[in-house]
């Protein structure tokens, strides 16, 4: 029963971390939305929302270097609806967006846009169609990696998200509700943001931003002025507390997603401790202590929100709202030095957690 509870209370402390109710959409096509118009296939079916096309600006420019690399993603799937002779089996198709992110052919994309599908076409800007391969996908992320068979294929390149600030500007490319290759702009609003999508599932360290994002937009590339990835969108605000919340968006970071996408082609899967957390603050402290009744220990440490089924952290006992203190003898201050740890021990090694749960201190062992 402990752990029952621990797993409920985690979304209520991620929803207080984000100061009240929250309600986040995914922002992929809906079950049933169709593929997009025709004529949306080419660098001439650009749509701007927001940039000025004339003298030469960075954002155009930024665009041009990019946008061949951004596709639609069509996907197929099996669903049943009602009808007079009862539940019937149907055909849905749904659109989402991608970027090409390797030669090889390797595709970035949501996985909430491929999910469930039996049929994926990558749909480049030059008006090349092609079958997708799904190599793998992480929910834990919201990340996929497909594969088309094209050669001489545009690359986008995947910046680093420690090099972004707030309110610099951004560009978001995709294809929100079928309108293939629309461009919008905005700026980072925030920083490492933490959203719950549902029930039992939390997105981490997000970047935020209010260039629009809709039902569409969802595995497209985020681009700096400088036509550099800067994350992969993923999901908006719906509301909070019961109001209906606008220009809040938020994108996978690049850096995170190139290593879940480097890990899944190379293993199959990303390379993890399976642990959702973010670094313990006097505000996670009071949150804790005063609407849970959690002692905090007074330390540095990674507050766990969450613990990935079946993962390393789950085989080794680590819960909800666990304080991880020290990973392989070296403190821990936030989830960056909890990766990174996890990542030096290497698949097959075991890593060594101090863990402080309700006041006690403990030790555990977590095979990766």
């Amino acid at each position: 029963m402990q752990r029952d509870w621990r797993g409920i209370v985690v979304v209520a402390v991620a929803a207080a971390i984000l100061g009240g109710t929250v309600g986040a959409l995914l922002a992929g096509a809906a079950p049933g939305a169709t593929r997009p118009p025709e004529g949306g296939g080419t660098g001439s079916g650009l749509r701007a929302q927001g940039i000025d096309f004339t003298g030469g600006s960075t954002a155009v420019e930024a665009v041009e270097r990019v946008g061949p690399a951004v596709v639609k993603v069509a996907v197929t799937r099996d669903a049943f609806v009602d009808s007079l002779l009862g539940r019937a089996p149907a055909v849905q198709e749904g659109i989402g967006s991608g970027v090409i992110f390797d030669a090889d052919g390797y595709v970035l994309t949501n996985e909430h846009v491929v999910q469930g599908a039996t049929e994926i076409r990558v749909m480049l800007w030059d008006g090349r169609d092609f079958p997708a391969e799904l190599i793998g996908a992480d929910p834990w992320t919201d990340l996929a990696v497909l594969r088309v068979p094209g050669t001489d294929l545009p690359v986008a390149e995947l910046g680093r998200t420690a090099d972004i600030q707030v309110g610099q500007p951004v560009i978001a490319i995709g294809n929100p509700f079928g309108l293939g290759f629309t461009v919008t702009t905005g700026v980072v609003s925030a920083l490492q943001r933490t959203i719950p999508v549902d029930e039992n599932r939390i997105l981490l360290n997000l970047v935020q931003t209010d260039a629009a994002i809709n039902p569409g937009n969802s595995g497209g590339p985020l681009v700096d002025w400088q036509g550099r990835v800067v994350g992969i969108n993923t999901a908006v605000l719906a509301s909070v507390q019961g109001l209906a919340a606008q220009g809040i968006g938020f994108a996978v970071p690049a850096d995170m997603a190139q290593q879940v996408a480097m890990d899944i082609i190379a293993y199959g899967r990303p390379r993890r401790l399976g642990v959702l957390g973010t670094a313990l603050t006097q505000a996670h402290r009071r949150i804790l202590e005063e609407e849970l009744g959690t002692p905090a220990p007074d330390s540095e440490g990674v507050l766990v929100l969450a613990v990935i089924p079946d993962s390393p952290a789950d085989v080794a006992g680590v819960q909800p709202l666990d304080v991880i203190t020290h990973a392989a003898g070296r403190r821990v201050g936030a989830m960056e030095d909890l990766i990174a740890a996890a990542n030096l021990a290497g698949p097959g090694e075991e890593l060594e957690l101090t863990i402080v749960r309700e006041g006690r201190v403990l030790r555990g062992r977590a095979r990766l």
